[in-house]
Order: structure tokens, then C-alpha cells, then sequence
């Protein structure tokens, strides 16, 4: 198999092989990936024809990869774990320490194979919310981008800058700060799926009982279509609020580690991860 980097011409052969999986990825989530890291995402090829990929996110000390698939026909070959190890040497030669990723069940084996190691469960969940629009969240701004910026940077263990720019541009009615005597105490973003809509990132300075305000107008926004949310299961405050409106599990990934636990990615602050493949 002869691996390449991805480039966005690749993005049908990319969102048909998510499609096939059952994975509600969009080419937004994609082109976000690509504009934030250009060169770290891969195609394998069998004589030319795609047949596999992976993605890289690279956050300095850490990164994350995501987005793992071979073709059904060509599974069995082995082509999975030469994709993930071109990912990791990327990584890995650009000075990461660490390297995350949510893998689904199936593949833990593949993953620990490698060396990574179990940390959390990353848990999926779903409900339908009214909403309400609350006294202290109103709509996100361009000029809250830098602040967030910062406490996202402080909270998640790494600058994502570019994907935070990035989602506000593409859905703005679906980013929302909560602001309390003048200081911003969060913020939530969203983007839409075919048939639902993600939350994701949901970062919060302090754990105010107004970070539930965050979630009802979030919910306003989204007309009633089902909402989707990820979130480790180590994060309480997250689940109780999460467990108080209806949202139910569907299904999980293991948050998994390959290096040193630099923490990056786990804090009780992060009420939601962005996505699976970048966390």
C-alpha cells in the first residue's frame, strides 16, 4: 500500500468511506482538519486507488488521530495498522510527547497493539431539547474569538485556535458565550449534521450552576432537531447535566493514550470534546 497526504480532492473518497460506517462526519469537519494541519492526514492506495485513511491533529506536545478506515474488501491485510503507524511517526517526528485518540471497541486491539493504553471512556449521547433563551448567554461575537481563545487554550492543553476561528465562521447560530458581571464563564459551539445537530466544543472557566443556561439556549437554537454530544465519562458536572435532560448513551470509544499522560484533553472544564478526532 503506498500512503500519501490527503488533499481536498480526496474529500468524496473520504466522506463516502464515513458514510459507509455509519459516522455523521461532514466536509466541514474535514476541511477544518486540512486547514489546520495540511500535511497530516493520509490516504493509502492500492495501485492508485484509495482504499484507506487516517488523519493526524497536531496540538505541539501532544496530537490526536482519528478517522481510521479501510475499505471493507481490503481489511484483514493489515493496511489499518500501516496507516496508523505513518500517522504516529508523523506525529511523533514533529516532537509530540503524547498521542490520543477515541477508538471505537472494535479496534482497542489494533490500538494497544501499538501501545496505547486505555485512559476513559469517551461516551455518545442524544435528546431532544425545547430550550430557552437565558438572561446571561447571549449570541457569540468575533470579538470574543481571542478570549475564548485563551481559556480554551488553558482548559483543553493546546492551541485550537484555528478550529475555534473556524466553526464560529461556519455555524454562528449555533456559538454561545455565557457572560456574568462583565467576564465570560463559557462558552458552547455546534454544528449541524444531515439530520441533527453537534455540540461541541462546551468549555466552561468555573462550574456555575449557569453552565445549564449554556445548554437550554444551545437547545433554542436548534429547532427541535436531535442533538449530539460527546463526553468523557470522567466529567460529572457534564453528565449530570447532560443525564437531567433526557440525553441517553448510544454508544462509546475509549479515550486512549500512547506516551507520556501530559493530562492535555481531560479536564472537568471541557463539558463536551470538539470531535472525536481531534478531541
Amino acid at each position: 500500500m503506498n500512503i500519501r497526504q490527503m488533499v481536498a480532492s480526496d474529500l468524496d473518497f473520504v466522506l463516502n468511506q464515513t458514510t459507509l460506517e455509519g459516522w455523521t462526519s461532514t466536509r466541514c469537519d474535514f476541511e477544518e482538519i486540512l486547514h489546520f494541519n495540511p500535511e497530516g492526514s493520509f490516504i493509502g492506495e492500492i495501485n492508485g486507488t484509495p482504499v484507506g485513511m487516517v488523519c493526524t491533529v497536531n496540538y505541539g506536545e501532544f496530537g490526536f488521530i482519528g478517522n481510521l478506515i479501510v475499505q471493507n474488501m481490503y481489511r484483514g491485510q493489515n493496511f489499518g495498522r500501516t496507516l496508523m503507524e505513518a500517522a504516529m511517526k508523523h506525529l511523533l517526528e514533529t516532537g509530540t510527547k503524547s498521542i490520543l485518540l477515541d477508538g471505537v471497541p472494535r479496534a482497542v486491539s489494533l490500538y494497544e497493539q501499538l501501545g496505547f493504553r486505555k485512559i476513559v471512556k469517551s461516551l455518545r449521547l442524544e435528546s431532544v431539547l425545547t430550550g430557552q433563551s437565558c438572561e446571561h448567554v447571549r449570541p457569540m461575537i468575533p470579538e470574543d474569538l481571542d478570549k475564548i481563545s485563551v481559556s480554551d487554550t488553558s482548559h483543553f492543553g493546546g492551541c485550537r485556535e484555528k478550529f475555534l476561528e473556524m466553526r464560529f465562521s461556519s455555524f454562528p447560530e449555533y456559538c454561545k458565550v455565557l457572560k456574568i458581571d462583565d467576564e465570560i464563564q463559557g462558552f458552547i459551539m455546534g454544528s449541524k449534521r444531515d439530520s441533527s445537530i453537534r455540540i461541541g466544543p462546551w468549555v466552561m472557566n468555573s462550574h456555575t450552576p449557569r453552565s445549564e443556561d449554556l445548554l437550554l439556549a444551545f437547545a433554542e437554537s436548534s429547532s427541535g432537531n436531535p442533538l449530539k454530544i460527546g463526553v468523557l465519562e470522567s466529567n460529572k458536572e457534564s453528565l449530570n447535566l447532560l443525564w437531567k435532560h433526557g440525553f441517553r448513551e448510544t454508544s462509546h470509544s475509549w479515550r486512549m493514550l500512547y506516551g507520556e499522560n501530559t493530562e492535555a484533553t481531560l479536564s472537568d472544564h471541557l463539558y463536551a470534546i470538539c470531535c472525536p478526532a481531534r478531541g
